[in-house]
């Protein structure tokens, strides 16, 4: 079973010093309906690097692991690391304060559940988990209160770097399990099939029935 197993960018942190990582990765940004999420992984390197065998097989970018296959790799991250943290903005806070601000909310929250680390492994290429509240914004965050450490940006890490992946797994799983609880409140709009992005069924059912509370309304709907 493929997947990823090169240490070489964690190897090269712990020869800088670097002892203490989380790996982090969003899931549901283009979404119109349901929250947005990050999923968190905090890495002892001095582990990591002392048992790479125990690397889950399999671990790879959650978007090349068949959806079958995902629940079963997550596990095997959440049985591997004590430490993996999946949260949330809601889509009246994605409203209320915009996608990228919402990003950084539920990236502190997750944050807010994990021991401290030194360096933060970003997927993508923007650092929004560095975003500063404004006075708009900030009463969100009171329950976000996590120092956010050095962040250091990968595009595609989650498919190149293993301590992003499991980021990246625990991210897609969990947020499609909460999209298909979802689904059997609201069957019309297919949110076990298309899990909140804007297939043509799901824009034609918001069309037919109107949005729910669950519907980002900033977004074209």
């Amino acid at each position: 079973m493929n997947g990823l197993t090169d240490l070489s960018l964690e190897r090269q942190l712990y020869d800088d010093g670097i002892r203490r990582v989380i790996g982090m990765d969003e899931v549901g940004r283009g979404c119109t309906a349901g929250p947005v999420g990050v999923g968190a992984v905090w890495f002892s390197l001095d582990e990591l690097l002392a048992e790479p065998a125990d690397i889950p097989a399999g671990l790879n970018d959650s978007k090349q692991i068949t959806p079958a296959r995902r629940p079963g790799v997550a596990q095997s991250v959440r049985d591997w690391q004590e430490h993996a943290q999946v949260s949330y903005a809601s889509a009246a806070e994605i409203d209320e304060i915009g996608l990228t601000a919402a990003l950084a909310l539920a990236g502190r929250r997750a944050l807010a559940e994990l021991p401290e680390a030194d360096v933060v492994l970003l997927d993508g290429k923007h650092n929004w988990l560095s975003y500063e509240p404004s006075l708009v914004d900030a009463h969100l965050f009171a329950d976000a209160d996590a120092a956010v450490p050095e962040v250091r940006t990968f595009i595609k890490g989650d498919g190149r770097i293993v301590t992003i992946a499991a980021a990246s797994v625990i991210a897609k799983v969990d947020r499609d399990a909460l999209m298909v609880e979802l689904d059997a409140q609201f069957p019309e709009y297919g949110w076990a099939g298309n899990k909140g992005y804007p297939s043509p069924a799901h824009k034609r059912a918001v069309a037919e029935f109107g949005p729910t509370e669950w519907h980002r309304r900033s977004f074209a709907l």
